[in-house]
């Protein structure tokens, strides 16, 4: 059975910006070409790294990252009612945004590690596999 990996937008932005931790990132995108590992991202987290690249660099750099990032070795993945639900539960019981709670769920109900460095993680370690970077 292939490892299974979720990337938070803290991590993408990371590997966007060429910051520490990037080189993890890098690692799981050759892990996940080569097929060793899923290399996954929930799409309010794609959402969230489009809105901080439109933020930070303007929309014509959000429009280019976001076709970048669909070229990729990485498996979107969709809301589910168990991943919404699972959101819904996370985020009222825990002190983590909206998109951690998806990115979390995710990662519960794929039974997948999440990559990140984001602390507000830190809240929620005891419920998720979290590989830090």
């Amino acid at each position: 059975m292939k490892r299974k990996s979720l990337l938070d937008s803290f991590a993408v932005m990371r590997w966007l910006q060429g910051e520490p931790g990037a080189q993890v990132v890098a690692d799981l995108l050759v892990e996940a070409k080569d097929k060793h590992e899923r290399l996954l991202l929930h799409e309010v987290n794609l959402a969230e790294v489009y809105y901080l690249t439109i933020r930070r660099a303007g929309e014509e750099r959000a429009r280019s990252v976001g076709a970048q990032l669909l070229r990729l070795p990485i498996e979107v993945v969709a809301n589910t009612p168990e991943i919404l639900w699972q959101a819904a539960r996370l985020k009222a019981k825990h002190p983590i945004s909206l998109a951690d709670a998806f990115a979390a769920a995710t990662a519960i109900s794929l039974g997948a590690t999440i990559v990140t460095g984001d602390p507000e993680f830190r809240s929620i370690a005891d419920l998720i596999e979290i590989r830090w970077i």
